[in-house]
């Protein structure tokens, strides 16, 4: 897929750089540039997690006073959206080839994301709990917003399987809440199967006439694992946008325009 480069809109105009010098050429950090201070966040990101990328902790990192780090890359969001960026470019660089069969695409992206997500600490914490750069990116003119291409991406696929907007909407939404909840599951290990030992032995102490819908569920509760959520959460949700396209709604806005005449 190639991507598509756009200048930043207002509501995501790079914020100016601080007011100062350039270090001098002797001086720590005179080789600093604002490639180098994202890469250092990225590998930040990478080797630890998203929510320890900061201005004082790459600073830190880089043996150089914060204010440079600010001089370069700008502000705190702005750092924080070139890091998430980059994850994105390999969310997007990652996934499959394009099918023309909607359902063997969806299942690839899933797959996909989920393998990269896992690459990335902390990435699918902070989509499912922050607003600010989960959908896209700040860039600078020129650069890629990679959130806005797999946005794109997506939207190619659910228009060319026939779902008219307003389910192509809901279908994008639905398919990201439950990748991003999927991931968060695996990242925290969440899964039931992991906790067998404890569900099951909190369960027994009580009588089973006392909870038998409890006791009902305990045991095929504690076998579910991730990879078993994952393949039945993805059939049950892509069948479920196949009924929609079996069963296109009858309720077009000629109708709804007889109804109130």
């Amino acid at each position: 897929m190639k991507p598509v480069k756009i200048a930043p809109e207002e509501t995501t105009t790079p914020t100016p750089r601080r007011a100062g010098r350039r270090p001098k050429s002797d001086a720590p950090g005179a080789d600093l540039s604002r490639d180098a201070v994202i890469r250092r966040a990225i590998e930040l990101a990478q080797k630890e997690s998203i929510s320890e990328v900061s201005m004082v902790r790459v600073a830190r990192e880089m043996g150089v006073a914060p204010g440079l780090v600010h001089y370069y890359v700008g502000s705190k969001d702005d750092l924080l959206s070139a890091v998430l960026n980059a994850a994105f470019k390999e969310r997007v660089n990652a996934l499959p080839p394009v099918t023309g069969d909607w359902r063997v695409d969806l299942e690839g992206v899933c797959r996909s994301v989920l393998k990269t997500l896992a690459r990335w600490p902390g990435v699918a914490n902070y989509i499912a709990t922050q607003n600010r750069f989960r959908l896209f990116q700040r860039v600078q003119p020129g650069e890629t917003d990679y959130g806005l291409a797999y946005f794109d991406h997506l939207g190619r696929i659910l228009e060319h399987a026939g779902f008219n907007p307003a389910q192509a909407a809901l279908a994008y939404d639905l398919t990201m809440m439950f990748v991003t909840s999927i991931s968060v599951e695996i990242a925290n290990r969440q899964a039931p199967g992991e906790h067998k030992d404890f569900i099951v032995g909190y369960v027994s102490q009580f009588d089973r006439e006392d909870i038998p819908g409890a006791t009902f569920l305990a045991e095929p509760f504690t076998k579910i694992d991730s990879e078993k959520r994952l393949d039945a959460g993805l059939k049950l949700m892509l069948d479920g946008f196949e009924t929609w396209l079996a069963n296109p709604p009858a309720d077009t806005p000629a109708r709804r325009k007889t109804r109130r005449s």
